[in-house]
């Protein structure tokens, strides 16, 4: 059964390879993941893309940078009615003039897709919105939700359940403000503002309670903390905000949040704290399971301090994490890097790396449709010399299974178990290698090494004493040769 599963596996992936047969195709798949492939071909730079699915449809926006006889900067639509494996032609959702229009983000419920996005001149900016009642077949007249005087209005995020549809978004003076429609966006109440901030808001409904609104947001406190403010009744009412990072006068940055089908919240962001580096850190997770009246623990998901931007999805029992990661050249190969947790976050398999091409892989984003996860990104491989980036997409096959594939390339490639975790005084690690010299290394949260060993030739379990290591959470890094993995392993009284 599990050859038959990666066989499938790898059918998939030359299914799509043959049906994108004008990309550039550069990696080879990740188990259960697609190869890379380029959805624009427009001149000039596509950046920041966002998707959402209704069934096997996938709907996805970017902001597009050009020149023909005045700098443009557009917003751009785009769908596949077939869960990723073709997709239809761009359209251009905004007026093609000199105002620069950035920053989209798309909602949908059922065939309603909404999108917002922000505009911006010499003399005013504003958040504008535009929608498709069709499932983007023919798109609605664009409306202005904000409009103020120069550069007033940042970041805008959309959230939508039936025919309410909640809007987020930054003033310059420091304010989160909401707003909602209650009739499908024909018209829009009274704009609210709900709490100090300075960027990165999100909104999401939760998926139990339609009148739950979540909203995370960054604000400049000492320097960068991340907050989150909720409302019970659609919007009408919002509690105090709760400082959901730590409060140590260390940025922490970009977060980005979902909601999941028990009521739970998961927040990811990426903070300094550990870094050599000023301008890079590692990932940060918190969730709370009762839709934020108590949250959990801080956990670090990153040990090699090279991480930024990340993007956070529930489905099922299932979380999903991406991120762009420098550790292979802050100025020239930013690329993208992926965890998974099969029970919502309290543990995560090993990271894997998605993307391995010249350049920056950068701003991915995660969509679901249930039974694959999409994934879009910026990426720079096609003309690194002038900086311009074009859309890329990758899928994973979800009844693909990571232990299915760890065992089916044992002997070819690097894969291992810790066992049991959490520990108490000694764990073993399970590997399979073929590599003549092995290196385990045991990292604390901080990143420092705390214990380091080398061997030749393993082929089975390796104990591991740790007993005079004090209770906490570990990383534990094999690296074999150019191939290297990473666990993390919880050491308990």
């Amino acid at each position: 059964m599990k050859k038959i599963i990666y066989v499938i596996s790898f059918l998939n992936c030359f299914i799509f390879s043959s049906l994108f047969t004008n990309s550039p195709i550069l990696l080879n798949a990740q188990p259960g993941w697609s190869e890379d492939y380029r959805l624009t071909y427009r001149p000039g730079y596509s950046y920041n893309p966002r998707a959402v699915c209704n069934g096997d449809t996938i709907h996805l926006v970017w902001w597009e940078g050009y020149v023909d006889t005045i700098i443009h900067e557009e917003v751009f639509y785009k769908r596949s009615t077939d869960a990723g494996m073709t997709w239809g032609e761009d359209v251009r959702l905004t007026q093609e003039d000199s105002i620069s229009a950035v920053t989209p983000c798309i909602a949908v419920w059922g065939d309603k897709i909404h999108v917002v996005w922000k505009e911006q001149t010499a003399y005013y900016s504003a958040i504008c919105y535009r929608k498709s009642e069709d499932g983007g077949n023919t798109w609605g007249n664009i409306d202005t939700i904000f409009k103020s005087n120069i550069d007033g209005w940042y970041h805008p995020w959309i959230s939508v359940h039936n025919n309410v549809i909640s809007c987020v978004t930054i003033k310059t003076d420091g304010r989160l403000v909401f707003v909602k429609s209650v009739d499908n966006g024909n018209s829009w109440l009274p704009s609210q503002d709900i709490a100090a901030a300075s960027s990165q808001p999100r909104v999401k409904n939760g998926r139990l309670d339609s009148l739950f609104l979540n909203v995370v947001y960054q604000h400049m406190l000492y320097k960068n903390e991340i907050y989150n403010i909720r409302s019970f009744d659609s919007g009408e009412s919002w509690t105090d905000s709760q400082c959901i990072s730590e409060q140590d006068g260390i940025s922490s940055q970009r977060p980005a949040m979902d909601t999941d089908d028990s009521g739970g919240v998961h927040i990811t962001w990426y903070d300094y704290k550990y870094s050599p580096n000023p301008w890079t850190g590692d990932i940060f997770y918190r969730a709370s399971r009762d839709s934020g009246n108590t949250w959990g623990e801080i956990d670090s998901l990153t040990v090699m301090h090279r991480a930024t931007w990340s993007d956070v999805l529930a489905e099922g029992n299932n979380l999903h994490l991406v991120w762009q990661d420098d550790r292979h050249g802050f100025d020239t190969n930013r690329e993208i890097y992926y965890r998974m947790s099969r029970d919502l976050g309290q543990t995560w398999g090993p990271e894997v790396r998605l993307t391995d091409a010249p350049c920056h892989s950068f701003r991915p984003s995660l969509a679901c449709d249930g039974n694959n996860l999409h994934l879009f990104w910026s990426d720079l491989r096609d003309d690194p010399s002038n900086r311009v980036g074009e859309i890329y997409y990758k899928c994973k096959d979800l009844s693909y299974s990571i232990e299915e594939s760890k065992e089916s390339t044992c002997g070819t490639n690097l894969s291992f178990v810790v066992s049991p975790n959490p520990f108490a005084r000694t764990f073993g690690i399970g590997l399979c290698s073929s590599k003549m010299n092995v290196a385990i290394k045991i990292f604390d949260v901080s990143g420092e090494e705390v214990m380091s060993r080398e061997m030749r030739d393993i082929t089975k379990q390796v104990r591991i004493d740790a007993k005079h290591l004090p209770s906490g959470v570990y990383f534990v890094e094999v690296e074999a040769g150019s191939e290297r993995a990473i666990e993390k392993v919880v050491k308990v009284r």
